[in-house]
């Protein structure tokens, strides 16, 4: 069975209106919780109780979003290990690849990052008393934002930071009705040596972790 384009155009559009790395309906994304997750912070926008059987065949998704066509994520050595990280960890719950003719389901995934520069109003505490952003006036009125300047002038106190958010979408999809039948999202800050088998690894296992287990024969 060749899937068509116009088919692999169905597939992709769920996985479009998600938007990948920005929060949306259905598509959940959490900067602080996934920095504190290594392998990412995984929402489950599809669950599922069973899937269709045990063989599955990944479907070769177009990159259109910004994020997904970021040279970053467009290398085809990082295309190959995260696609066999996710073939691993699909075998490892005990589903087999066939051939896409035979597929009781088919895998379908995006990747993409983006960079992020977040600016905030300081509004952090030294010790247990005394707000850093009050440190130059005294009382229990001190603003938390607003310090003044060495010329007396009133400033508002910022923290900046940079970092590289990444996103993984894997859907699972039904090749006749090309219905999706489980969706995860997985978001996270990417940290040098992401790239790395073992880390991809680790993150496609956390992606597929609530996948249910394939069947009964």
């Amino acid at each position: 069975m060749n899937i068509p384009r116009s088919r692999i155009a169905r597939i992709a559009a769920p996985l479009l209106a998600c938007g990948l790395l920005v929060a949306a309906a259905g598509c959940s994304f959490s900067p602080t919780a996934a920095r504190n997750t290594p392998a990412g912070q995984v929402t489950v926008v599809l669950p599922a109780t069973a899937m269709p059987g045990h063989g599955y065949a990944f479907v070769p998704m177009p990159s259109i979003t910004a994020p997904e066509q970021d040279a970053r994520v467009q290398d085809e050595q990082l295309r190959a290990r995260l696609q066999k990280a996710l073939d691993s960890a699909l075998q490892a719950k005990g589903y087999r690849p066939v051939d896409v003719a035979r597929a009781d389901f088919l895998v379908a995934w995006r990747v993409g990052v983006r960079d992020i520069h977040d600016v905030q109003a300081v509004q952090t505490e030294v010790g247990n008393t005394t707000p850093m952003a009050g440190i130059k006036c005294s009382g229990g009125s001190c603003s938390q934002l607003v310090v003044r300047n060495e010329d007396g002038a009133p400033v508002v106190r910022y923290n900046t930071s940079d970092r590289t958010e990444g996103g993984l979408l894997v859907e699972m999809v039904e090749p006749g009705s090309i219905r999706v039948v489980w969706r995860a999202l997985n978001t996270g800050t990417v940290r040098p040596g992401v790239g790395e088998q073992a880390n991809l690894d680790a993150i496609a296992a956390h992606t597929l972790a609530q996948l249910p287990a394939p069947p009964a024969h």
